[in-house]
């Protein structure tokens, strides 16, 4: 089994789990993949599988994979959508007339959706975002929205998506996850971007404007080379990661997307929160 297969799996198992461990590419790919993409995306579990769940195909955010939504869109004259709960309790429906964490369609999915084009807008002049497939055939561009919570917690979501990024034939990639606020306190911005992934690697704090974002660089283990976490004030959570490889393509990139401080300045900038 390569490493598709296991996230497939991984993908798989959560979206028929209740339920299944949260967004975050994080954890899940950690938790999925033997400790690796903590996913609890929390955002990804930002922890993937915690979401991310495996968030595979990437991180466990896999694009529009979703169970099948049949009734609960939210359309005119169509079906009364169920209202989420204020705190999760076990047996609670899902929200929105979901059939599992994932939503399909409507509002969430326009938002990750948007949620993906700004960040292929984003990446700097000589890189570009092409819609590459893997070698067996699935697309390397993916986005989900997640309901989050979990027993006991009140209501969140995490939005997720992933992309190639393409330069000279070779192919890295970018992960980007807003999580709405969870009710979870405050902590040091290194502790929290710490609890993506693991935690491998060391932290900086980096200062953009005030804004306090922690930035973990790690020396070469694991999914991702670098990634940079950055907490609003309500609670909304942004993270963006880089890596110079995407799992299955031939040649990794020459160099990092971004340098450490442009990677900050993007967790920061206002496109990618999202806070509903």
């Amino acid at each position: 089994m390569n490493e598709e297969d296991l996230n497939r799996a991984l993908r798989d198992a959560m979206e028929r789990s209740t339920p299944p461990p949260s967004m975050d590419p994080s954890q899940a790919l950690n938790h999925g993949r033997t400790a690796f993409r903590r996913r609890r995306l929390a955002w990804t579990g930002l922890a993937v599988i915690p979401l991310v769940a495996a968030i595979g195909g990437g991180p466990a955010l896999v694009a529009n994979l979703g169970g099948g939504g049949s009734g609960g869109d939210l359309v005119a004259g169509g079906p009364t959508a169920t209202a989420a709960p204020t705190t999760r309790k076990s047996g609670d429906p899902w929200p929105e007339g979901q059939s599992d964490r994932t939503a399909t369609a409507g509002p969430r999915m326009t938002r990750v959706t948007k949620l993906m084009d700004d960040l292929s807008s984003s990446v700097p002049a000589g890189f570009t975002t092409p819609d590459l497939k893997a070698p067996e055939g699935h697309r390397l561009r993916y986005a989900q929205a997640q309901y989050a919570s979990n027993d006991g917690e009140q209501d969140y979501w995490e939005y997720a998506a992933t992309i190639p990024v393409e330069r000279d034939g070779k192919v890295g990639k970018l992960l980007l996850n807003s999580t709405t606020p969870d009710g979870k306190p405050a902590t040091d911005p290194c502790k929290l971007a710490k609890g993506f992934w693991g935690g491998t690697g060391t932290c900086a704090i980096v200062d953009v404007d005030g804004k306090k974002v922690g930035v973990v660089t790690t020396k070469g283990q694991g999914e991702f080379d670098q990634w940079a976490t950055y907490r609003y004030d309500d609670g909304t959570v942004v993270m963006l990661a880089q890596a110079k490889k995407y799992e299955g393509q031939p040649k990794p990139l020459a160099q990092p997307i971004f340098t450490s401080r442009q990677l900050a300045e993007l967790a920061t900038a206002a496109k990618f929160k999202i806070s509903d």
